[in-house]
């Protein structure tokens, strides 16, 4: 079976941890064919608003300097991917379009924890009905903006919840069929099968979203979320997850759609 991450963070965003090198001498360890860095993004702020979840912007280059330093290194090794996983700003998302349209990142993923750079309202928090259905209003927006490759952890809004409601359910079938009509995959993320003591309500991946998931044919695709390298060692979560979802019938995405453009558009 063929292991690959494209959801990898870096010390820049505050809670990792880990050289840059050390996660990819973990994935090479691992097993993985493909590495994909996708720290959260920073943003051109305009009113000196510093979030301590995401990269500064002053880090960016390095950012950029070091994972493509480390692509060529390891070429041959281990195929290493560049990206950012970002939320849609709808200020700031011509800015995240040029960054891609650069060449300098080979995908973008969409991580919807707050609609506002200011991070008013997070999207894990405890959400009443109106919030449940601003996050699936405002993600949907951002994935039919074509630049995101795929949706992390799309069931994020359970973290603090402790009931899957017919809201929930709604909200969900309208993600997932949005991603399905989008050919976007959604992302099976495994950094909830470990303790978080964030979390407060079920959390993901979230069994009765994937059985939705399964029933619409939606796809899928297997994210660490690792925040640190150790987490590659885990091999064997990686593969009961491959499994879990071959039980359910979804299909199961080795690589990013959009890489895949990529590459025969370059062949």
């Amino acid at each position: 079976m063929k292991r690959t991450n494209f959801h990898s963070h870096t010390t820049r965003c505050l809670h990792a941890s880990g050289s840059d090198e050390a996660y990819v001498l973990a994935a090479i360890k691992g097993g993985y064919s493909e590495l994909g860095f996708s720290d959260h993004s920073p943003w051109p702020y305009e009113d000196g608003f510093v979030s301590g979840i995401r990269m500064p912007l002053s880090q960016y280059q390095d950012y950029l300097d070091s994972a493509h330093a480390l692509q060529a290194k390891y070429r041959g090794q281990i195929n290493l991917r560049v990206g950012l996983e970002a939320e849609y700003y709808p200020q700031h998302h011509g800015w995240l379009t040029e960054q891609k349209d650069s060449g300098a990142l080979d995908y973008v993923i969409l991580g919807s924890h707050f609609d506002a750079p200011e991070e008013p309202l997070y999207f894990g928090g405890n959400l009443n009905r109106q919030g449940l259905y601003r996050y699936a209003k405002h993600t949907i927006r951002g994935m039919e903006t074509g630049l995101f490759c795929a949706l992390a952890h799309p069931e994020l809004f359970m973290v603090s919840l402790n009931s899957f409601d017919a809201d929930c359910e709604h909200i969900s079938r309208d993600l997932i069929q949005a991603a399905k009509a989008l050919n976007m995959p959604l992302e099976y993320n495994l950094s909830g099968l470990y303790p978080m003591s964030w979390r407060t309500g079920l959390g993901y991946p979230l069994p009765q979203f994937w059985q939705m998931v399964a029933e619409d044919g939606a796809a899928a695709i297997i994210g660490l979320d690792a925040h640190n390298p150790e987490r590659y060692a885990d091999t064997q979560v990686y593969d009961k997850a491959a499994k879990d979802l071959a039980d359910l019938g979804i299909k199961r995405l080795e690589s990013l759609p959009c890489l895949n453009q990529k590459q025969a558009e370059t062949a």
